[in-house]
């Protein structure tokens, strides 16, 4: 039973970031929820996880109460060049772009046994909405109804089946396949994954809403790249009950530790909503790094240690910061669904976006994981951040 709203809890290649099972458990009241996408195990043709006839579960050492959902690419990666065709979904690994079909992904549904599928989709990726023609998006819309029919016809595992929602831009083709799915039985609930849609939160939940009113409203409705806290609360307010939690992750990843909180002080004030670690002035501070938070790493250690451990490269800093970042995440929902039952949800919304600034300066997982240093466990990241630096 996953109480709403709710988070899937996000991972690389089946494992929350920073945190071994023995380190995760130290986060009090995490969702039994799991998300894990395909593509982190594509490293040749068919993934070798396919071959483990126990399941995905015991693949990644999961508990086998936990809730996994298996997706096929990840949230945080928006810029992709391998492109598809009318019979396979392109995803690019290490190995290079390999080629997964709706058979072959109906195969390792039905080999890795996981609770929740969402199937293959066409996703249009978009930097400029205005220049995606309508007719590559009138296929993506055409192709992903064939690949989600072949999909669900191979599927032999109990799996329920959260179908992708797609049209991009388009509302005449969000409406087309939003009505193709409304009276399907074979659906238990609804994927939005507009994370390469180059448009601002607020007008991307405009077109999932203008969705959502042509669906089954009692149908569970997921959304990829709404982590940030000030998404996911526009994205309640328009319906949506799950999502993932690669925001702490990517905050994590700048050496930052959450501090945002749902509901009192005066609006009126600018705060931030993050702690940076990585300031001189944490040098010599020896507090938690948010007074009160009762999570492992606000107990046990200070500001000043985890600024010594991202000076001097310890991958214990990122694991630290985790802890917190979750501990902290996993608060805020539970502080929106008392906002819910109280009945006050949209007020303590509108309070929240005001104290943090969000329409000058929203949150944003993705552009945060370029935005600061990088934490000593990233490579690709410091890279990233070098390059920025260069005149």
């Amino acid at each position: 039973m996953l109480e709403t709203p709710a988070f899937f809890k996000y991972t690389r290649h089946g494992l929350q970031p920073h945190l071994v099972p023995e380190v995760a458990a130290e986060v009090d009241g995490l969702p039994q929820a799991t998300r894990v996408q395909l593509e982190d195990f594509f490293d040749s043709d068919t993934p070798d996880c396919s071959r483990f006839e126990e399941g995905l579960h015991k693949f990644i050492a999961l508990d086998a109460a936990e809730i996994l959902m298996l997706d096929i690419l990840d949230p945080t990666i928006t810029v992709r060049t391998a492109k598809p065709a009318n019979s396979y979904m392109a995803i690019g690994s290490e190995a290079g772009t390999k080629r997964l079909t709706p058979d072959l992904f109906a195969q390792l549904a039905n080999s890795l046994k996981p609770d929740i599928v969402i199937p293959l989709a066409d996703i249009v990726e978009e930097p400029l909405p205005s220049l995606t023609q309508g007719k590559r998006i009138s296929k993506s819309v055409t192709r992903s109804a064939k690949w989600l029919d072949e999909c669900t016809a191979a599927l032999t595992y109990p799996a329920a089946v959260f179908a992708p929602v797609v049209g991009s831009h388009s509302l005449e083709l969000r409406t087309m396949a939003a009505k193709a799915l409304a009276d399907r039985h074979d659906i238990t609930g609804y994927a939005f994954n507009d994370v390469c849609l180059a448009l601002p939160i607020e007008q991307k939940l405009d077109l999932v809403q203008h969705s959502l009113e042509l669906l089954n409203a009692t149908k569970p409705r997921y959304m990829l790249g709404a982590s940030a806290p000030d998404a996911v609360l526009c994205a309640v307010l328009r319906g949506i009950d799950l999502f993932d939690s690669s925001y702490p992750y990517a905050v994590t990843e700048q050496g930052l530790a959450s501090t945002y909180v749902l509901g009192s002080d005066d609006p009126a004030k600018p705060l931030p909503h993050s702690l940076d670690l990585w300031q001189d002035a944490m040098f010599a501070d020896f507090g938690p790094l948010v007074d009160g938070c009762t999570c492992f790493t606000c107990r046990s250690h200070h500001r000043s240690y985890v600024h010594h451990l991202l000076k001097t490269k310890e991958m214990l800093a990122t694991v630290l910061l985790q802890i917190h970042n979750m501990h902290w995440y996993q608060r805020f929902f539970d502080d929106i669904r008392c906002s819910l039952e109280r009945g006050t949800l949209a007020a303590d919304a509108a309070f929240f976006l005001q104290r943090y600034r969000c329409e000058e300066k929203p949150f944003s997982e993705l552009d945060t994981l370029a935005a600061q240093m990088c934490s000593p466990t990233t490579k690709i990241q410091r890279k990233r951040h070098a390059e920025a630096q260069k005149p």
